[in-house]
Order: structure tokens, then sequence, then C-alpha cells
């Protein structure tokens, strides 16, 4: 597997002579390109107001996959291709273990909740392509291998399975009181002043 892994890194990196170009889009995916999916959940949230609880519930998700990725590269200890001599980081990056990448069990975890609603698999779909073409610019960049993008990917999935089987089952417990509340909220309020003497 390992060595799979550095044949694909060969082939994907930018190593010690990358196209100058490229390396620009890959450094601005590999830092920036998060933005990109924040976009997407923001137009969700603007147009979707009746799944703000499903978008609330995938971004903590998402959280969780940072915190627990962060948590298994610490436990793995995986190093990164920069500290092996294998590719300059290009994106400034501390030394500590790559396995799963962080990035990617996040974009990835948002990206595979929202396409378990059919109302959200564009958005979702979106954030998955956003996921691949960060994790790409990292991995070019020289900070991840592309098996700490494999394994962020299935963190992401493991994740996504689990939140989607809980919405199914108590998602309609949770959803109809909240549903209530907006409504009896932007409900019309009987006018608390006398009605006007003639």
């Amino acid at each position: 597997m390992e060595e799979l892994n550095l044949q694909w890194f060969a082939w994907m990196a930018g190593g010690f002579a990358p196209t100058a170009w490229v390396l620009e889009l890959a450094r601005w995916l590999g830092m920036d390109g998060v933005a990109l999916a924040g976009a997407a959940l923001l137009w969700l949230w603007w147009r979707r107001p009746a799944d703000r609880l499903y978008l609330l519930g995938s971004m903590l998700c998402c959280a969780a996959a940072v915190l627990l990725a962060h948590r298994l590269a610490i436990w793995l200890g995986h190093p990164r291709p920069f500290v092996m001599g294998l590719s300059p980081a290009y994106i400034e990056h501390a030394a500590r273990g790559s396995l799963p990448s962080a990035h990617a069990s996040s974009l990835f975890t948002l990206g595979f909740c929202l396409l378990w609603l059919r109302q959200l698999r564009l958005g979702g779909a979106a954030i998955v392509a956003v996921a691949l073409a960060v994790s790409w610019g990292r991995v070019y960049s020289g900070v991840h291998f592309p098996l700490d993008i494999a394994a962020g990917a299935a963190l992401g999935g493991v994740i996504a399975l689990l939140y989607g089987w809980l919405w199914r089952h108590a998602g309609p417990v949770v959803q109809e009181p909240v549903d209530q509340a907006l409504q009896d909220a932007a409900a019309p309020r009987p006018s608390s002043l006398p009605a006007s003497v003639e």
C-alpha cells in the first residue's frame, strides 16, 4: 500500500520542479479553496430554509470530522511528503502527522452528508467537487499523500453514513417541533391595543 501511495504521489505532486501556474492554482486551492464550499453552504442556507436544521447537523459533523482527523493523525504519526524529503512544502505547514487529511475529512463529510437528501444533492455534489480540488492542491503542494486524502474521504463517508442513518430515524422527531416553532413565530399576532372607538 505504501509503495502505491508513493507512486501516486510522484505522479500527482509538483515535486522539485513544479509548473509555475499549476503550483499557484494548487496553492490557492490547498489554502483557500474551502471558501468555495463555504459559499455553496451559504447558498443552500439561503435557498433551503426548511433544511437548515439538517445543514446545521451537517456542519457539526464536519467539525467532528476535523477533530477526529487531527486525533488520528497524531496517533498514527504518518510523516508528510516534505518531512520525508520527497517535495518542498509549497504551503506552510507544521510537520505533524498527515493521515488522514483534516481538509479532506471535513469537506468530504459535508459533501457526503448533503448527498443524503434529494433536495440538497446538487450542493453536496458541488462540495464533493471542491473537496477533490482542494485535496489535489494539497498533494501537489507537497503537504499530503494521496492515501491521506483517501483516508479523509473514507472517514467522511463513515460519519455521513452515521448522520444519514440517525436523521432518517430521529430527524422527523426533531424536525416537527422546530417546524411548529417556526410557524408559530411567523404567524401574525393579535394586536394588544384596544379597538378604536368611533
